[in-house]
């Protein structure tokens, strides 16, 4: 942890940064109300909130916390005890399980709604640009603590584990590597024997071994197959990469050799049974897709 001396000189703080903050601390006081009200606005965007605030004596607790942070923003002396005060509220983001990244876009919206009160109460001047350099000065020095603390409590926990334990981890981040490598290499070779494939199909098509319809229908399902592992082999990259892994790519390569089935059938009359069996999964499968896409997207 570094110290708060330290942390001044890294975001050039200085005593007239703690005077510009303590001359608007009247503005926090006005304001905290309106603060929490918008803030907790806010924070309906993220889709699980309910799950760090599950219940309403939480939230009043957290409700008087976050107003209390707020005022102290402007009021506080930025010394050794302010800084283990945000240390702590960083440790029991990680204890309650809440990313990062909430609490960065969350300093975010803190930055703006700070920003449009002192325009609205000062005006814009030569020392309302002062007050506004300090408060993103205190901001940005807050957030580094906090992400900071994080970074530190998961280290102490992965530390505390046991020398097995952490043997275990390791290990296993190891072989969960070696499955997606195998994966990726998997995905690709499937699109080079497709690829094959198809070029076989155009041979026999041109050589007359197979009739132009039939062939052309295959060679249409086969490209379609193609297609969707292109997608789910650029999927899987992504994942790798740290992304989300998107169930409807897995739904999109079944919902393809459906089609490629129901295209080369398609051309025997014979098969109506089949044929409808197949036209139901499709559809079915077609729902499941719409259903996830709609489900992704809203988050």
């Amino acid at each position: 942890m570094e110290s708060i001396e330290q942390l001044k000189i890294h975001y050039n703080w200085t005593e007239k940064d703690e005077k510009n903050l303590q001359s608007i601390s009247w503005l926090a006081e006005k304001y905290k109300e309106d603060f929490i009200d918008g803030f907790y606005r806010y924070l309906e965007n993220f889709k699980d909130t309910s799950k760090y605030l599950p219940h309403e004596d939480i939230r009043l607790r957290h409700k008087e916390k976050v107003k209390g942070w707020f005022v102290s923003l402007f009021t506080s002396k930025y010394d050794s005890q302010y800084l283990r005060r945000l240390y702590r509220i960083g440790e029991t983001h990680v204890k309650v399980g809440l990313p990062p990244h909430y609490v960065q876009a969350s300093m975010n919206f803190v930055r703006e709604y700070i920003i449009d009160k002192v325009l609205k109460e000062l005006g814009y001047s030569e020392q309302t640009r002062k007050v506004l350099n300090s408060i993103n000065k205190a901001l940005d020095m807050n957030l580094d603590v906090m992400v900071n603390s994080f970074r530190e409590e998961e280290l102490r926990l992965y530390l505390a584990s046991g020398r097995y334990q952490r043997f275990l981890i390791e290990n296993i981040r190891r072989i969960s590597w070696f499955f997606d490598a195998f994966i990726v290499l998997t995905l690709a070779l499937v699109g080079v024997f497709l690829i094959i494939w198809i070029s076989y199909e155009f041979w026999l098509v041109i050589s007359g071994a197979l009739p132009l319809e039939r062939g052309g229908l295959s060679i249409l399902g086969s490209v379609l197959i193609l297609y969707a592992t292109s997608e789910l082999l650029s999927e899987e990259i992504k994942h790798i990469r740290g992304g989300p892994l998107s169930l409807k790519i897995f739904v999109g390569v079944a919902l393809a050799a459906i089609i490629r089935k129901i295209l080369v059938i398609s051309l025997s009359p014979e098969k109506f049974q089949e044929l409808l069996i197949l036209s139901l999964v499709t559809i079915s499968l077609g729902v499941v897709f719409w259903l996830i896409y709609r489900v992704e997207a809203k988050e």
